[in-house]
């Protein structure tokens, strides 16, 4: 939790208000804290011969009035060092720096799922806001005839300009989603020696984009945007992806670096957006420092009251275990063996119940006052009831192997339950036992043998006949034999009738699901030896393929060929032969 709080906190963005690069967030800074930022955006851009270096520094405010509502407030100012790459004038360079305006504003948020900045923050919440900004540049710029000739120049004097965006933020940690969207209407250009506007008019904005913050840790966030501006006038626009990484300390400082990239080739460009004459790159560098200037203070949580309380028999007087519960709270105690018990529980009044198997429960209303205690001594009455009629029915069947199908003896049990275990008989595997009517979870087991659990519902008069069918427990070393696999002569592929004697392996496999075995082929002797050979490590192959599609992990098998090399019968016989001709399976290992 405490990661998703240092996630959600805000930080000042490269525009003052908090949010990112170029883009707002939905929410704002924590109520009562002030913010001061101060960044710098460096760009360098080449016209014809001349080549421009231009800095923009940012520095402003930012307060957290209440926890959903911010305001701002800041300057820019701006450089510009600019020289020629021509061969005829090398020597020939210009700078210059000066106001780019002044601004401010304010943003707001509300939650559409989750609540306002809590000590719990959800995993998940999703912001609605909105800002409104301005800014204007009352200042004469420092070179006056470039403004003639470029309107967009950064230190142009200009009416205010009014900006209105809609913000939404998604919050699921460790990702937060920015999307802003707005228009901003652009003031007049001031004439030169005039605060009376009445120059060239300068086009209106839309802007939109999206972004992304990804913490990695508690002290890191990496920043992803993409934003385009579009201009009314022409319809020119300038679509900018945005890079960069954000150290922090919550609560008390960050530091910024970033870098721009504008897609847009330069006859395509809005003047006086974000890069303000052109250029591909512009880098980010900034940093920002915040404090709680008035700190909330915790309520203190009242003290607890006690309820001290005793519990005995109304007949015996004897102390009685009981459960003792809160219905409002779902909390539960358990009185000790004299019946007593003390419940430290918060100021209130609660509805408290007594309960015992065999005695009438008793509620009473309870109000609780701090730092107070409340003895009862208190008791409960025996239930009488009718003994009921027992109603049963019978529960029998067989236990057997799985694979042989022959009988075992077997152990039933009942759990969960004081009736006394029983065996199938060694002979026939056959058990039988009479029941009362209802549900129980019955185990059978048996020696060598893996145990099998089930349920089963007893009905009135019914018989309920399960028969079981145990999984021999594979030991290490030990063989699995199949004879009767009989592939075409010279071919491994598993005929279809065989399918049924491999599919008991596959649930003993199933059932043993902690054992590695290796599947060894074995032919006869007849037939070249290195046939042969070759003939059952296939014969191997497609069984473990034949498991695999069964849902056998192929990493529990192995497969090996011997080929006629260890016989277990004579050869010299059709019967032998037979014997020969086989598939067996030996427990490698087992974890």
């Amino acid at each position: 939790m405490s990661l998703i709080l240092l996630l959600t906190f805000s930080y000042v963005s490269f525009s003052t208000g908090s949010g990112s690069f170029n883009l707002y967030s939905a929410r704002t800074l924590p109520m009562t804290t002030l913010a001061f930022n101060a960044h710098l955006t460096a760009a360098r851009q080449n016209f014809g011969s001349r080549s421009h270096f231009v800095t923009d520094g940012k520095f402003g405010f930012t307060y957290g009035v209440v926890d959903p509502l911010e305001i701002y407030l800041g300057a820019t100012v701006y450089s510009k060092y600019a020289y020629s790459n021509a061969f005829f004038s090398p020597d020939e360079t210009e700078f210059e720096m000066g106001w780019k305006n002044i601004y401010g504003g304010i943003k707001f948020y509300l939650p559409i799922v989750g609540g306002f900045l809590q000590e719990e923050e959800p995993v998940f919440k999703w912001l609605v806001g909105g800002h409104i900004g301005t800014a204007f540049n009352p200042f004469e710029p420092t070179n006056k005839e470039e403004i003639l000739m470029e309107t967009f120049y950064p230190g142009i004097r200009h009416a205010p300009d009014f900006a209105l965006d809609l913000l939404s933020d998604l919050e699921i940690y460790p990702l937060l989603v920015h999307l802003n969207g707005g228009y901003v209407k652009r003031g007049k250009i001031w004439k030169t020696g005039s605060i009376i506007p009445g120059g060239e008019s300068r086009p209106s904005l839309i802007r939109f984009g999206g972004g992304l913050e990804l913490a990695a840790g508690s002290y890191t966030r990496f920043l992803f945007e993409v934003k385009d501006i579009i201009a009314e006038e022409d319809n020119p626009d300038t679509l900018i992806g945005s890079f960069g990484i954000r150290f922090l300390v919550p609560r008390t400082f960050s530091f910024d670096l970033g870098v721009d990239y504008v897609f847009n080739d330069s006859t395509d460009f809005v003047p006086d957006a974000l890069f303000d004459e052109g250029g591909q790159w512009r880098y980010r560098l900034g940093f920002t420092i915040q404090s709680t200037l008035i700190e909330k203070k915790k309520e203190e949580k009242p003290k607890k009251g006690v309820i001290s309380l005793m519990v005995t028999d109304q007949e015996t007087n004897e102390p009685l275990i009981v459960t003792v519960s809160f219905e409002e709270t779902g909390l539960s105690y358990q009185t000790g063996e004299d019946g007593k018990i003390d419940i430290e529980i918060d100021p209130g009044v609660y509805k408290m119940k007594l309960s015992k198997e065999g005695y009438l429960p008793k509620e009473a209303s309870i109000t609780v006052k701090s730092s107070s205690t409340i003895s009862i001594n208190t008791v409960l009455r025996r239930e009488k009831k009718e003994v009921p009629v027992v109603e049963t029915g019978i529960f029998t069947g067989t236990v057997s192997a799985f694979r042989e199908e022959t009988p075992l003896l077997a152990k039933i049990e009942f759990l969960g339950t004081e009736i006394p275990s029983i065996a199938s008989d060694g002979v026939s595997g056959v058990f039988k036992k009479e029941l009362e009517v209802g549900t129980y979870n019955v185990r059978i087991s048996a020696d060598g043998y893996l145990p099998e659990t089930f349920p089963i519902e007893i009905k009135k008069g019914e018989t309920t006949i399960k028969n079981v069918k145990l999984v021999k427990k594979l030991e290490k070393e030990e063989k699995i034999v199949l004879q009767g696999i009989n592939f075409p002569s010279g071919k491994a592929t598993i005929p279809p009738d065989q399918y049924p004697i491999l599919d008991k392996v596959v649930e003993i496999l199933k059932a043993n699901e902690n054992v590695k075995v290796e599947i060894s082929g074995h032919t006869d002797s007849v037939g070249d030896e290195a046939y042969n050979l070759r003939l059952s490590e296939l014969r191997a192959e497609s069984v473990k393929n034949y498991l695999v599609q069964r849902g056998i992990s192929p990493i529990r098998l192995t497969t090996r060929g011997y080929g006629e090399t260890q016989p277990i019968a004579p050869n010299t016989t059709r019967e032998g032969r037979w014997q020969n001709r086989r598939i067996e399976f030996k427990v490698i290992a087992t974890e």
